[in-house]
Order: structure tokens, then C-alpha cells, then sequence
């Protein structure tokens, strides 16, 4: 007879441990659809600062004494729910952990907001300055390629904290290797000149791609005077 009473137990354990395993997630589900339905219903009331947290089918609803009795009577009337009980705050506000974060997230997107339209309008004005370029062979900068790094100068003083990129290219006279290296002298000049003119070094990188990325063909000498040139890229 004993043994049959154990067995029982065993079994009768056995199935209620069956059966929280299945409510615990369903109990889970119930909540998270109970809130949701509530914290909906409680916008559409006008109270989207109310706060609606679940246990179950037993509501809690924080808010502050004058929407009180008007936020229990929505949350009560959500279908499934079985019973709400009631928190006033003291404040007029409820109490949002979650302001400050959004406050700086806010904050860093208009700054990256604003700094992107300024990083646009800086390559728009750079792409507005006469071209810098260079006699075949030569590195040394022209009378009109130094009045347009003044121009530049000018306009990198009105976007502080911009950085650029100053790209030196060659035309296809000569060989890879030495149009690699003219390149970069004439990047390295256009620096250098920059630097007098007040940029600092840190807010430029210099590199050269000598013939590798033409402008246009290098098929007529005024082609090729246009690719004998010196970039300058906002970063």
C-alpha cells in the first residue's frame, strides 16, 4: 500500500513539474501582452507617463494623484486583466531612469547631425577652389595654385575641427615609380604651404597615387596638365 502512495507522489511531482515548466514561459507571455495592451490603452487615454507593470494577471499602475483613479479604471478595463492595484507618486512627473540616456543620445545625433552638414559643406566649398597643378616633372606651386591655398586656408580656419586629405597625382609620362614619388612631393608641398598659411599638421594626411587614378584621359597635353594635380578631400 505504501509503495503504491509513493508511486502516486512521484507521479502527481512529475506532472506538476511538467506543468510549471509549461506556465513558467505562458506566465511570461501573459505579462509581456498584458503590458503592452495596457501601456496602448493607457496612451490612448492620455496618460503615456503612467506607468503599467504586470505579475501575472495583477496589475500595478504608478502614477501621479490626479490620474490615479482614471489610469485604474483603463488598466482594469484591459481584457485579461484580473486585478490592478494602485501606486501615487509624490511629483507631478513620473520618475524616468531612461530621460537622461535619451538625452544624450539626442544629443549626440544632432552633433553628428550638424557635423556631417558642415563636413558637406566644406567638400562643396573645397571642390569650388581652383585647381591645384603643377608643371610636368615639377613639384614647386604655382602664383594661381598659392592664391587657391590661401582661399583653402581660409575656408579650413572656419571649419576647426574638419581634417583633410591631400592627395598628390601625376599624368602617365614617365615611369610608375618616379610618378609614385613626384606625387607625394607634391602632396608634401601643398602641406607645407598650408601649414604656412596657419593649418596644422595634425588636421592632414598626405598621400600620393601618382598616374593611378587620372582625372580624365591622359590622351592630349591639356588632359594631361589637368591629371599633374593636387587634391584636397574632406575627412
Amino acid at each position: 500500500m505504501s509503495r503504491r502512495i509513493a508511486l502516486g507522489l512521484t507521479v502527481l511531482f512529475a506532472l506538476a513539474a511538467v506543468i510549471a515548466g509549461q506556465l513558467g514561459p505562458n506566465r511570461q507571455r501573459i505579462e509581456a501582452d498584458l503590458t503592452r495592451r495596457a501601456t496602448a490603452a493607457l496612451v490612448a487615454a492620455g496618460q503615456p507617463d503612467t506607468r503599467v507593470t504586470f505579475i501575472g494577471r495583477d496589475g500595478l499602475v504608478v502614477t501621479s494623484a490626479p490620474l490615479s483613479a482614471r489610469a485604474h479604471d483603463v488598466v482594469a478595463a484591459v481584457d485579461g486583466v484580473r486585478a490592478v492595484r494602485t501606486r501615487v507618486v509624490v511629483t507631478q512627473t513620473i520618475p524616468d531612469r531612461t530621460q537622461p540616456s535619451v538625452r544624450r543620445v539626442t544629443e549626440r545625433v544632432r552633433a553628428a547631425l550638424a557635423a556631417g552638414v558642415a563636413d558637406t559643406r566644406l567638400r562643396r566649398e573645397l571642390a569650388a577652389v581652383p585647381p591645384l597643378v603643377f608643371e610636368t616633372g615639377e613639384a614647386g606651386l604655382t602664383a594661381e595654385s598659392r592664391a587657391a591655398l590661401q582661399r583653402t586656408a581660409a575656408l579650413l580656419g572656419q571649419h576647426p575641427h574638419a581634417r583633410i586629405r591631400v592627395e598628390g597625382h601625376t599624368d602617365s609620362r614617365g615611369g610608375s615609380q618616379t610618378n609614385l614619388a613626384l606625387s607625394r612631393v607634391r602632396a608634401d608641398a601643398v602641406r607645407a604651404a598650408l601649414e604656412e598659411l596657419g593649418v596644422p599638421t595634425d588636421r592632414m594626411t598626405v598621400t600620393g597615387y601618382g598616374e593611378a587614378r587620372p582625372r580624365v584621359p591622359n590622351d592630349t597635353p591639356a588632359h594631361r596638365a589637368e591629371n599633374r594635380r593636387v587634391e584636397l578631400t574632406a575627412l
